[in-house]
């Protein structure tokens, strides 16, 4: 476990518009944690209690799908330096909606929800940026959801009428 300082000289959209001292402030409330290539981070619908920003390494994030029986984790997308990895900690009801895995050795910033709101309390405005940013960050999932959702139903829609 190390130290999560200059973590916001990393580019994560979360951080965007918080001050340089509250930043400070937040980055002592978190730790970074290291995994190897293959470890999985966790599994979708596990209890989550961090939220994790990646400081170095890629990871996927995965939806089981299955086909003909068998399940296989499908990537739905690939998390870079600076990116939110998971989430699901500030969102109830605090699951993970999808799995993640390293795609190679991973150094993560971990912060547990209960030091994310103790900070969002004696800092409300940074806390406001923070969960608006967040916010932000949830919406463009949801709309990277949607369309792969709706190319998949394109593609079904144009065999069936073949």
């Amino acid at each position: 476990m190390g130290s999560v300082e200059g973590l916001h000289r990393s580019g994560s959209a979360v951080f965007r518009g918080i001050a340089d001292d509250a930043m400070d402030q937040l980055c002592a409330c978190g730790r970074a944690v290291s995994f190897k290539a293959g470890h999985v981070l966790f599994e979708r619908g596990q209890d989550a209690d961090n939220l994790m920003i990646l400081q170095d390494g890629v990871v996927e994030l995965l939806f089981p799908v299955q086909i003909m029986g068998v399940t296989r984790d499908v990537t739905m997308e690939t998390k870079q330096v600076g990116d939110l990895v998971a989430w699901s900690a500030l969102v109830s009801p605090y699951h993970f909606t999808l799995s993640a895995r390293c795609a190679g050795d991973c150094t993560l910033a971990s912060f547990t929800r209960d030091a994310l709101e103790s900070f969002f309390d004696s800092d409300p405005q940074s806390g406001y940026l923070f969960m608006r940013n967040l916010a932000g960050e949830i919406g463009h999932r949801l709309q990277r959801m949607q369309t792969m959702w709706v190319h998949d139903l394109q593609a079904s829609a144009a065999k069936r009428l073949e």
